[in-house]
């Protein structure tokens, strides 16, 4: 398990810092933009100190993991590698519908919104692959022989609902929302957990940079296929969480267009380790005392902890 980082800054920043030759530490300048690296990374830290002295880096991260991560992983978050984009129209009718639907609570750290139709003007996808539904969704298209091998298998929390032609109002022939409707219980705030505060109520909420974390208690009882309590922010849709089930029948049925990340449990001995991970980076940046996550510094408190 590791923390991959694209690291930006200003571009007279970064062209002293190709000048003074320290960007080898982090193998050079992509299109005069960024770097990518990973943590822990001893030429990373040394990359940042040196950096510091001249201006701010700032760090998009995400996670990365090991086949040992994923084999020992109880649950699953999915992420998706294949998009269908969605026109204006689309869009605008999703958009319509998401706003006429309750919030599924009243505490916004842990509400979500979740749709029960979705509108395409075309449907393109192999009919090995899933797509999610814009840039801006957690809702996905499945097609029939995808769906066929899911309910021959048994899998459990989820069904299958027309989507509707958005010119129309047919449905289209041989695809499919995948829709599930159990919800898990919420997770638990992370040391790697960013706070968004925005006035507009569907983007406020938490945003996990790390891994989706749940004390035990919140996975009693998980399906094969369930939806979080809460959207992970900027809009208001629930993520998925499946069962290793689901990972291997996809990876047996060469199916695509799904990652699986693991979900930890606050108790287990991976999430010990993913904190001290995550502590061991807010510690590298409070020494350096200039760089920032996503534009912004780190919460003090992330700094503190071992």
């Amino acid at each position: 398990m590791k923390i991959a980082l694209r690291g930006s800054g200003s571009r007279h920043l970064l062209r002293k810092l190709e000048k003074s030759g320290v960007t080898e530490l982090v193998g050079g300048i992509q299109h005069e933009l960024f770097f990518d690296s990973d943590w822990p990374n001893e030429r990373l830290d040394e990359f940042l100190r040196i950096a510091a002295r001249s201006g701010v880096i700032d760090l998009n991260p995400w996670m990365t993991f090991t086949r040992a991560d994923l084999e020992d992983a109880k649950f699953f978050r999915l992420r998706p590698r294949k998009v269908v984009e969605d026109t204006a129209a689309d869009y605008n009718r999703l958009r319509d519908h998401t706003n006429g639907l309750p919030w599924s609570g009243d505490d916004p750290y842990h509400r979500c919104r979740l749709p029960q139709r979705l509108w395409l003007l075309k449907i393109r996808l192999p009919p090995n692959q899933v797509a999610v539904v814009g840039q801006w969704t957690a809702e996905y298209v499945v097609p029939q022989a995808v769906r066929r091998i899911f309910e021959d298998a048994g899998l459990s929390g989820v069904e299958f609902r027309p989507i509707t032609h958005t010119r129309t109002g047919a449905s289209h022939d041989g695809f499919f929302h995948l829709y599930g409707g159990r919800f898990l219980g919420p997770r638990t705030a992370d040391i790697a957990t960013r706070e968004i505060y925005s006035p507009d109520p569907a983007e406020r909420g938490r945003e996990a940079l790390g891994c989706f974390c749940y004390d035990a208690n919140a996975l009693v009882g998980a399906l094969d296929f369930n939806r979080t309590a809460e959207a992970d922010v900027g809009f208001e849709f629930p993520e998925w969480v499946v069962s290793p089930r689901v990972r291997q029948l996809f990876e047996a049925r060469l199916l695509k267009g799904w990652t699986f990340e693991p979900v930890l449990s606050t108790a287990s001995r991976r999430h010990r380790d993913y904190e001290a991970l995550w502590a061991s980076l807010y510690r590298l940046l409070a020494d350096c005392g200039k760089h920032t996550i996503r534009g912004e510094e780190p919460p003090p408190a992330a700094t503190d902890r071992a």
